[in-house]
């Protein structure tokens, strides 16, 4: 039997620029199966393992339906340059059979994680693209009989979609070894990280013993600032007291352009007097972080934080009446968008109270 005429028309051109173009959905749903799932026993996944298994899920179907309205699209414009009408009635039969065997093998991914289902619409887009692009060409399509070419094509799809169920009975056997693996991976991870933080911790430590009143200043506030039990957080305090270099040193460190105010919150109780110098520089670091370009909520937080210094400071004769008036000003902000209906209202509202009576003191 001889081999169906090729059109004249016809060119692989066109074919080619579909398939490229569904290389796209291909490669974003071969990503969505392959990192989408939260890997592990699906079993124990927890509510936000869940929701994004879901939306991943939701991701691959949206890209598998684009990918199938290609490949639709190639095989029709194949099957018309013409093919025996055993391919072609195959060929119609094929294709819904394989965007059903995809979305099968690829929800077994997302139960199945890790396994073997994937290859099944890893492997179908490129075969059905290949034949296709064979059927298209002139120069291709002389080499081997249309009717041997289509048998090979079709029957290697048919293989592909059957091993659905196959590959699907395999991943369930093999998913305990899998799980029972990335457990011990897990757990490995864990105990590599616990034991990273146990020699930060130690590090830190013996850092901190070491500390000696000529120690720069700014390796007391890390004590200060470290994860410390109360006890040891009181120790920290009254180290910091002993450093001979905290008056000039907290100055330098407020006359910073964005100066460590959150590390320095508990200045107060560093034993620092309240001299010229260090009142503009604690004046000038509570009007920049007032003007902060960040959320007025954010802003407001480090201000409140701020307090107990504005209040040691102010009693200790600093004038801080412009600091004062730009945080008051600064949680105005967050106040008034939202009125009555902001459930911290009573918290700004208490926090401008106590700074307009440190001005009206000052």
């Amino acid at each position: 039997m001889s081999s169906p005429p090729l059109p004249a028309q016809s060119s692989p051109a066109g074919a080619i620029a579909l398939a490229v173009a569904g290389c796209i959905p291909y490669a974003l749903l071969i990503v969505s199966l392959i990192y989408g799932p939260p890997g592990g026993d699906p079993s124990q996944y927890g509510p936000e393992d869940r929701l994004d298994q879901s939306l991943a899920q939701l991701y691959a179907i949206l890209f598998g339906v684009l990918l199938w309205i290609v490949i639709g699209i190639l095989l029709r414009s194949a099957v018309r340059t013409g093919v025996p009408r055993w391919a072609a009635i195959a060929t119609g039969i094929l294709f819904p059979i394989s965007a059903i065997a995809a979305f099968v093998a690829s929800a077994a991914s997302f139960d199945l994680p890790g396994g073997w289902s994937i290859l099944v619409p890893a492997l179908l887009p490129p075969l059905i693209a290949l034949w296709t692009i064979w059927l298209r060409s002139p120069r291709l399509r002389p080499l081997v009989r249309i009717e041997r070419a289509s048998i090979a094509g079709l029957a290697t799809v048919a293989i592909v979609c059957a091993a659905t169920i196959p590959l699907n009975i395999l991943d369930r056997l093999q998913m305990p070894a899998r799980a029972a693996a990335d457990a011990r991976k897990n757990e490995a991870i864990a105990a590599q990280l616990a034991a990273e933080r146990a020699r930060r911790a130690r590090a830190q430590r013996e850092k901190f013993a070491s500390l000696t009143p000529e120690s720069p200043f700014a390796d007391y506030l890390d004590y200060l600032n470290a994860n410390l039990p109360e006890p040891e957080h009181e120790k920290a305090v009254a180290q910091a007291r002993r450093s001979a270099t905290r008056q000039e040193a907290a100055v330098t460190l407020l006359q910073e352009e964005k100066a460590p105010l959150f590390e320095m919150r508990e200045l107060w109780r560093l034993d620092v007097a309240a001299t010229p110098e260090l009142c503009s520089a604690l004046n000038g670091a509570l009007i920049k972080r007032a003007n902060w370009d960040e959320l007025n909520q954010l802003v407001g937080t480090y201000l409140e934080d701020q307090l107990p210094n504005m209040k040691f400071f102010t009693a200790a004769g600093c004038k801080l009446d412009p600091a004062l008036d730009a945080a008051a000003a600064r949680v105005q902000k967050i106040i008034l968008p939202m009125g009555k209906a902001d459930p911290d209202r009573e918290r700004w509202n208490a926090f401008i109270a106590a700074v307009s009576a440190l001005r009206q003191a000052h």
